[in-house]
C-alpha cells in the first residue's frame, strides 16, 4: 500500500498513455516523481517501461538512432551511445535546461572555481563517449573527484557532473554521484528527480525494446558486416578497428599539485569485461518488444526471400543489382521486426 497521492499520480500517467500524442516521456516523468518520493514503488517502474514499448515510441527512436548508429554495430561504446541518446529523447527533467533560464545564477550551474577543471574532465569523458576510449572515463572521474573537493559550490559541481554523467549514458557514476550529493543536501528536490530518473535507466537500460541488446563480443558483428559493405575496412581492418591516440587531459587546466592515478591495469580490465559479457538480463524482455533475432539472421547471411511477405519478394525478384539487393533485405528485416501498430497491420 502507498500514499493516495502515488495512486493519483499513476492514474494520471496512466490517462497520458491513453492519448493519440507522444505523451510517454510524460508520462514516464510523473513515475519518475513517484520513484523520487517512493523509490520502491514496482508499480511507477513497471509503468515507465509499458510506456516505452509503445510501438511508434520504438519506431520514432529506432529511426532517430539509425540516422547515426547502425543497429548491427555492437561495438560497446555504440551501445553507450545509443543509451545517451535515448536518455536525451525521452528525458523531461527541467533541471537538464536550468543553463538557458536567465533568472539562475551560472555559479549554481557550473562553479566557476573549478570550471576549467570540470571542462577538462568533460572532455576526458567525450574520449570514452565518442571513440571508446576508456581511459578517458577514468581520468574523468579522478578529476570531477577532484573537482568536487575543492569547489566552493559542491552542491552545484555535483550536480553538474551528474548531468554530464546522466547525459552521455554513464548511468551508474551519475547515480554514485548523485546519492552522494543527496548524503549531505536530502532535501534537495531537483537533485532527486534526476536520481529517480537516472537510477531507472541504471536499473533497466537492458530492456530499453529501441535498443539492440548488447553483444556478447565487443564489436565481431560490426566487424563482419563491414567486411562486407566495405571493400577498404575488409583490406585493412585491424587498422580500422585501432582507436584513435589518447590525448591526456591539459595539465594548465588541472591544479598543478593535482595528480591522475595510475591506469587500471589491462588484464583486471579484461577479466571484468569478460564477468559482464556473461551475465544476463535478469528479466525478460516484454513481449510487444523488437524482434531482434534479424541482426543474427544479418550476420549468417540465413535471408531468404521467403522471409518476407508476398508484395515484398515480388518486389526484390526485380532487382538485379546484388549490393542494392542486399540493402533491401536488411532494410526490410529491420522494418519488419518491429512490433505492429494495430491488427490491420499485424
Amino acid at each position: 500500500m502507498y500514499p493516495d497521492y502515488v495512486y493519483r499520480m499513476l492514474s494520471e500517467a496512466r490517462a497520458l498513455l491513453a492519448e493519440d500524442d507522444f505523451t510517454a516521456p510524460d508520462a514516464a516523468a510523473i513515475c519518475y516523481e513517484i520513484l523520487g518520493l517512493v523509490p520502491d514503488c514496482q508499480e511507477a517502474s513497471d509503468l515507465v517501461l509499458e510506456a516505452f514499448n509503445d510501438p511508434w515510441v520504438i519506431r520514432d527512436n529506432r529511426k532517430a538512432i539509425g540516422r547515426t548508429i547502425d543497429e548491427w554495430d555492437d561495438r560497446a561504446w555504440q551501445q553507450r551511445r545509443r543509451l545517451a541518446f535515448s536518455f536525451r529523447t525521452m528525458c523531461r527533467w527541467e533541471g537538464q535546461y536550468r543553463q538557458y533560464n536567465d533568472e539562475i545564477d551560472p555559479e549554481d550551474v557550473c562553479p566557476s572555481d573549478v570550471k576549467e577543471m570540470l571542462e577538462e574532465g568533460e572532455y576526458q569523458l567525450l574520449q570514452d563517449y565518442l571513440l571508446g576510449e576508456a581511459r578517458g572515463n577514468e581520468a574523468a572521474w579522478s578529476i570531477f573527484q577532484e573537482a568536487i573537493k575543492r569547489t566552493s559550490r559542491p552542491r552545484a559541481a555535483m550536480l553538474w557532473v551528474a548531468d554530464q554523467y546522466a547525459d552521455q549514458g554513464y548511468f551508474a557514476e551519475s547515480v554514485e554521484v548523485l546519492e552522494e550529493l543527496l548524503a549531505h543536501y536530502p532535501q534537495d528536490e531537483e537533485a532527486r528527480r534526476l536520481w529517480a530518473e537516472v537510477r531507472w535507466w541504471r536499473d533497466h537500460q537492458e530492456r530499453i525494446p529501441w535498443i539492440p541488446p548488447r553483444g556478447k563480443e565487443d564489436g565481431r558483428r560490426y566487424r563482419h558486416m563491414m567486411r562486407q559493405i566495405d571493400s577498404d575496412f575488409a583490406a585493412d581492418e585491424e587498422a580500422y578497428m585501432r582507436p584513435l591516440p589518447y590525448v591526456p587531459p591539459d595539465a594548465d587546466k588541472l591544479p598543478p599539485d593535482f595528480e591522475l592515478p595510475p591506469p587500471v591495469q589491462a588484464e583486471l580490465v579484461a577479466r571484468v569485461e569478460e564477468a559482464l559479457a556473461d551475465l544476463e538480463p535478469e528479466e525478460e524482455i516484454l513481449a510487444s518488444g523488437v524482434d531482434w533475432g534479424y541482426l543474427d539472421k544479418l550476420e549468417h547471411g540465413d535471408v531468404s526471400i521467403s522471409d518476407f511477405p508476398a508484395w515484398v519478394q515480388y518486389l526484390l525478384l526485380e532487382i538485379d543489382d546484388p549490393d542494392h539487393l542486399a540493402w533491401l533485405k536488411q532494410y526490410f528485416l529491420q522494418r519488419f521486426s518491429n512490433p505492429p501498430i494495430d491488427e490491420e497491420e499485424q
